[in-house]
């Protein structure tokens, strides 16, 4: 009996259904890290959620693709927002218009149905979740066209400054990181009730760790008790001038615990590792104990990435932020700015003056941290996870509004 399961209740044979697993397809790329983290954050909900009544797929799209320049993007990324990436910012500012998506992704289309074809016919799944704004319109363009049974949806991973690519026409759900998002959905013809601000997914294991103490992190890590860890990261692909701030901090900050973790950047690691400045730095690779060192340090110092933002506020980690992405994470800055959850400081020279005076100054290292705090939405995989579950069985009644979720 292959569509039904039989038991023995009191001596009587009952037939039962089998409840087939809801699908679900979430798509992202190495573009950065945080992509992939977001996309971690809300699978890792959705099963912990629902068991066995999920079966979650994630594909790196733009790879899977084989479509060139897309499937290129992944590795020219690093390249293409190092230093001041004029180009890079120059091309956000001119397609962040609502006609441009429009126009450029009607172009791409035929180009790129092919890949969509194969990428549908390999993960058939009863929802399709986006957490890459260059995949959104497509998605909305394909399904719209060629699958109307698949329901659709976004994670949006850009604090404020989301490009105009996050918002493309055709999803069931968008979902946004932060209230002031809304305005930006709206003006791009978004209706209400396709809008959920849950806040940015953080992965469970962030929001575990959050609750040790710091001395059991830094016990497991290897780390003394007697000095402030200033811990140094730029992203999954060590990205801004990371190197600069980690040698100014090492040279005028000997008796501080400095920790740096380069991510993929194996040239980056080699200069770091190449210094010699005593037992007080430490060089990391990727590491996959991220968490961890989160728990562990006093300060972070990091370029402007959301994913590395949120993972912060749920620790209650003041920031020195030294980069940011042009267009992208100039919002991220504002938002750290406007909540006094940290300090920006454009160059290595900042940097480490921000540091030194956020240790010599514990009151206002406390008060950021708090103010971080506040701004932290360690619920907010699982509330996506919810909605998507709902969108896989029955749409919602429409609402006039937005849902807002403030749990």
């Amino acid at each position: 009996m292959s569509h039904a399961r039989v038991c023995q209740l009191a001596g009587l044979w009952v037939s039962l259904p089998v409840m087939t697993p809801k699908r679900f397809l979430f798509l992202f790329s190495d573009t950065g890290g945080g992509h992939r983290a977001g996309a971690q954050a809300v699978a890792q909900a959705l099963q912990h959620l629902y068991g066995d009544q999920v079966r979650v797929h994630l594909v790196d799209a733009l790879l899977f693709s084989q479509k060139w320049p897309f499937s290129r993007l992944p590795a020219w990324y690093p390249h293409m927002v190092r230093g001041r990436a004029i180009p890079w910012k120059i091309g956000f500012r001119m397609t962040d218009r609502s006609w441009m998506v429009e126009g450029l992704t009607r172009l791409c289309y035929p180009y790129v149905r092919p890949a969509l074809d194969a990428l549908m016919e390999a993960y058939p799944a009863d929802v399709i979740v986006s957490f890459h704004a260059l995949l959104n319109r497509l998605l909305g363009l394909y399904v719209g066209s060629r699958q109307r049974h698949v329901r659709t949806a976004t994670v949006v991973l850009d604090f404020l400054s989301a490009h105009a690519l996050w918002f493309g026409r055709g999803l069931d759900r968008y979902f946004l990181p932060f209230p002031q998002l809304l305005a930006r959905a709206r003006s791009l013809g978004v209706s209400a009730d396709k809008i959920v601000v849950a806040g940015m997914p953080v992965r469970a294991e962030i929001c575990h760790v959050a609750r040790w103490p710091k001395e059991a992190a830094r016990k497991q890590l290897g780390m003394s008790d007697d000095a402030p860890l200033v811990l140094v990261v730029g992203g999954g692909d060590g990205i801004g001038p990371m190197a600069a701030v980690v040698r100014a901090l090492a040279f005028q900050q000997p008796r501080v615990q400095i920790v740096a973790l380069t991510g993929r950047n194996r040239r980056l690691y080699r200069q770091l590792a190449a210094l010699k400045v005593g037992r007080f730095l430490r060089v990391e690779g990727y590491s996959q104990q991220m968490a961890l060192w989160l728990r562990a340090a006093d300060i972070l110092v990091t370029k402007a990435g959301p994913n590395s933002l949120a993972e912060a506020f749920v620790m209650g980690l003041p920031m020195v932020l030294y980069a940011a992405i042009p267009g992208q994470e100039e919002g991220n800055v504002r938002l750290i700015q406007t909540h006094r959850a940290g300090i920006w400081a454009p160059t290595p020279e900042r940097a480490v003056n921000a540091v030194i005076s956020l240790l010599t100054h514990p009151h206002q290292q406390k008060e950021m941290a708090q103010q971080a705090k506040r701004l932290a939405s360690p619920y907010a995989a699982q509330e996506i996870a919810r909605q998507l579950f709902s969108l896989a069985n029955a749409m919602p009644s429409p609402s006039s509004q937005p849902t807002v979720w403030s749990g």
